[in-house]
């Protein structure tokens, strides 16, 4: 009987081990996907092509990811065939008319959507914004234009700052804030794109700065440990963490330096509330 007894102690021990096992080695679900909603619809003349614009959320001035998807004009199909898209945002302020930066467009077989991204610099309040889409079907060689005007809003709380460089004047930067969206308690990651306006129509990214973070909280008046820099991950793109102790109203604050560890601008912060 001791014996039994035994051996049913020993098979309980390994269940629940294995249990335990079974409960720290499962992946999380992957989160849902946002749901997109449609922003605009528009012929591309000239192509026999139809292009959908859709969205997470309203265009809004900063970083704003696009999926455009393409169907037959006449069948309603979606088009997944061999495509070249580009896109051409503008802002017409009626006395001048300027760009702003852009993300080329790329094709997500899952989805079958063409994924792109525009940062809009400033809302529609200071003149009119339209998408100019070049689509080409290089099966068939033909080539439509698709041109979408909407409204771009400006955000409850500031996504995009800009600033001019304290060692060139004539140098502007602008930081659009990507990640975090739906901030936490703890670490978020933190995801900026940083691009510097070269002309009315060229917003190239910056892939050579150092960014330094510092996140403040002004209303308590202290800040959090455990915070990673940015680094550069590509196209402009810069992944960091930050560490917030507590939900209200935290100031990342941002020092600047160009590719040889000059300070360019201290001053620059983006400001999230949850």
């Amino acid at each position: 009987m001791k014996q039994i007894f035994t051996y049913f102690i020993a098979a309980t021990l390994l269940f629940g081990l294995a249990n335990c096992d079974k409960e720290t080695t499962e992946p999380d679900p992957p989160a849902p996907a946002p749901e997109k909603t449609l922003v605009g619809e528009e012929f591309a003349i000239g192509s026999g092509l139809k292009i959908q614009y859709h969205a997470t959320e309203d265009p809004f001035v900063g970083y704003n990811k696009i999926y455009l998807t393409v169907k037959d004009s006449v069948t309603g199909n979606v088009v997944s065939g061999d495509l070249n898209i580009m896109i051409m945002p503008m802002m017409d302020m009626g006395m001048m008319m300027h760009s702003c930066p852009t993300e080329a467009v790329e094709y997500n077989s899952d989805t079958k959507e063409f994924i792109g991204a525009i940062t809009y610099v400033m809302p529609s309040t200071a003149g009119t914004w339209t998408i100019t889409t070049t689509v080409t079907d290089n099966g068939t060689g033909l080539t439509g234009v698709a041109v979408f005007d909407f409204e771009v809003v400006e955000p409850e709380e500031v996504q995009l700052t800009s600033f001019i460089s304290d060692l060139d004047p004539t140098a502007k930067f602008f930081i659009s804030l990507i990640t975090p969206k739906d901030p936490q308690v703890g670490e978020n990651d933190f995801e900026i794109i940083i691009n510097r306006k070269a002309s009315m129509m060229d917003w190239p990214y910056e892939p050579y700065l150092t960014v330094e973070i510092d996140p403040q909280m002004p209303s308590m008046n202290h800040g959090s440990p455990n915070n990673v820099n940015p680094t550069h991950i590509g196209d402009g793109h810069y992944k960091g963490v930050t560490n917030f102790t507590m939900t209200g109203w935290w100031r990342v604050n941002m020092v600047i330096k160009d590719g040889e560890g000059n300070i360019i601008k201290d001053d620059v912060y983006l400001d999230i509330t949850f």
